[in-house]
This record gives C-alpha cells, structure tokens and sequence, in this order.
C-alpha cells in the first residue's frame, strides 16, 4: 500500500493565494504529439490523462479496466499540499490537466481566479447517489454553478496509543498533561492545525473564522505545544506514523483516520476519538481544470471514481470515507461505524466542514494572508 501524505510543508506554495486574488493564472497551451511512420499504417496512440492529487488518490482511477478500456496513459502527479495544485495550474498548467482532487474549502478561491471549469451536473451519472449533505455545501459553488463533485472526506482525529493512554481523551487539551511531555505529534498541516485549534483555543464552532487577535492567540497555543509537548514538528502524517509505530509518541494534535492503518501495517495498534471541542472535517472534490485537454474523458474518469466498486477499494484500502451511498452496505462493518454513514448529519456537529479564511476582511476577520503570516511564526519557532 502506498503511503499518502497530507502535509503542507512548502510553505512558499502557500502565497499562491494571494496570486489568486489578483487573478494572475498563467495559461498553457496543450501539447500535441505527432507520430511518423516508415511506409505502414501508424498505430492509434494512447491518450495521455493528467491529474493531480495526493497519493494513494489515484488508486479508484486505476481499478478495474477503466484506463485499459478507454486506452488511456494514465501520467499522475503527487502533492505535497492542496496549496501545489494552485500553483502548478498557475504556472503553465491550464490547458495541459485533466482532473484535480481539492479540498472543498479553496474552490471559491480557484472559481474566482478561473483555475476551474464548471461541471455539468447532467454529465455525472451518479450525483443521485451521493452524500446530500456535501453536495449542498455553498463552497463547491460558484455563480449558481458546481465547481466540484465531493468524492472522499474524512476528519482530524485526536490519535493515541491505547497500549500508554488507556482511556480516551476527552478533550484535545489532555495532549498538555505531564505525562505526554515530549511524547505529542504535530504535524506541519497549516490549514487542518487551524481546524481544530481555532476552535479550542476560542471556543468557536468555525476554527477559521477568526478575529486577528485571536488568530493570534491559535498560534501561540500551537507554538507552545510545538515548544514544549510535542515529540516533534513533523513534515507529514506519514512520519507521524512511523513515530506512533516506533513509540515515540503517545498523542497527537492532529491526526486522520488513515494514519491508524498505515501504523496497522507497521504492527502497531493505534486508536482515534473525536473529543469533547470536536474537530476539523475535509471534503475532497473531483475538479476539472480550465481548458482541460479531454473534457469527455474527465467526466468519464470522474463517474468512473464515484461509482461503487472503485469507491469501495478506496475507502477498504486507504480508512477513508466515500460519497457514493451505495457503497456503503458493501464496506467492512467497522469502517462504516467509524464514519456513522446512518447519521452524517450527528457526525458532522462533531467534525465540521471548515471555510477557508477570507480572502478580504469585513475589518473583523483574519484573512488568510494574514493566517500564513501568522502560520510562519510558528514554522520558525
């Protein structure tokens, strides 16, 4: 099983952002491959699909015969951060890429600075099927049209090692107690750290949406975790596995369900609960980039993703939570208890789909350059 990776350590991919906002997309023409033949009938060639996203992502993709069957060269590139995507499509993207997977939260951001195409909601054969709840969400929308068709989600979980702390933690300021002094796993995800911390730090329900001054206050709770509790700042949840595997570490200040099957892997149990402030939530969507060079395969690849069978090797494969409700009665038992498939609207009051902060301030709200200003400061401590 390949190791996915959800981590922002690029820092510097963050101001893509801000070049959203002045809406500076660099459009690139499509390559175009020609084939010379001696005299003979040149054979058909594949067509090349390119997509972007986090791996292991790729996986429903490849299920199957779908990719044999429509003759396709499937050419992957793998992220480091949502944050890489906006800055690929800036830099000579548009035009040359297929499909994205993005967490909901940036496609107002990408719509506004015409990173996307619009999907035609006609065209996706089993939106019927999936998860009502995602597809009401106002952020997968731009001028009355869908940007984005939900796929996976997930949440941020606090993970602990049962063998250490044999009774869950209720809240996320247990990881503070004397015993998990220098035993606590960070992880460098600027905008899920946000998610949970925004709400125990301030109390409110919607960790991004904060005042400058108690943005301020987030971070100097994070600094003080990463100072003086945390076993280490760690570049991905993957390392954070590995540390949980080696006993290197007992709590965590983030976390993801996936994280407890890839330490499953390594031979070392680890477990996950939601505590009492709640958490973070992500949603990722199936995006189609502006100017995409195969718009009918796109859509086939993205009913292709959400329909059953490949929606089912995803979620068994990577812990993951899947959209198209149909699958459900075909997953283990205990994956979907764990995402309570029976009740989304009871889970979704404990991890909440976050907005990503504002790119403008009403003069109350932190903006998100102001969140990566003030995200730097605890990069640097």
């Amino acid at each position: 099983m390949q190791v996915q990776e959800r981590s922002s350590s690029a820092l510097a991919q963050l101001s893509a952002r801000s070049a959203l906002s002045r809406r500076q997309v660099i459009a690139g023409g499509a390559a175009l491959g020609t084939m010379l033949g001696l005299g003979a009938k040149p054979a058909l060639a594949k067509t090349t699909m390119t997509w972007m996203g986090w791996q292991g992502y790729e996986t429903p993709i490849l299920s199957g015969s779908f990719v044999a069957d429509n003759d396709i060269d499937f050419q992957p590139t793998f992220i480091a951060s949502n944050e890489e995507i906006i800055t690929k499509l800036q830099a000579g993207g548009i035009g040359k890429t297929d499909l994205i997977t993005m967490y909901f939260g940036y496609l107002p951001l990408m719509a506004e600075g015409e990173l996307l195409e619009p999907i035609d909601p006609g065209k996706i054969e089993q939106i019927s099927k999936l998860i009502p709840q995602f597809l009401a969400q106002d952020a997968i929308k731009h001028d009355g049209q869908l940007m984005g068709v939900p796929w996976n989600w997930g949440s941020l979980p606090l993970m602990y090692d049962p063998a250490v702390v044999t009774t869950p933690p209720e809240s996320w300021l247990d990881i503070l107690k004397p015993e998990h002094k220098g035993k606590v796993a960070m992880v460098d995800d600027p905008l899920g750290n946000l998610l949970i911390w925004g709400t125990v730090v301030t109390g409110k329900p919607m960790g991004t949406i904060l005042t400058k001054e108690e943005m301020v206050k987030v971070i100097d709770q994070l600094i003080e975790i990463k100072k003086n509790h945390a076993r280490a700042f760690f570049p991905s949840y993957g390392d954070m596995s590995d540390a949980f595997a080696r006993n290197e570490v007992t709590v965590s200040a983030i976390g993801w369900e996936a994280v407890a099957v890839w330490t499953q892997a390594k031979g070392k149990t680890i477990k996950y609960t939601i505590p009492k402030e709640g958490t973070g939530m992500f949603m990722d969507c199936l995006c189609i980039p502006k100017d995409a060079p195969h718009l009918d395969l796109s859509y086939k690849m993205i009913n292709h993703v959400i329909s059953a069978e490949p929606q089912k090797q995803f979620a068994t494969e990577q812990s993951a939570g899947i959209t198209n409700l149909d699958t459900v009665p075909m997953l283990p038992k205990e994956l979907a208890e764990s995402y309570n498939y029976g009740d989304i609207d009871g889970f979704m009051k404990k991890a909440r789909l976050q907005p990503v902060p504002p790119t403008e301030s009403d003069g109350s709200v932190a903006t998100y350059d102001d969140f990566l200003s003030e995200y730097q400061r605890l990069s640097k401590a």
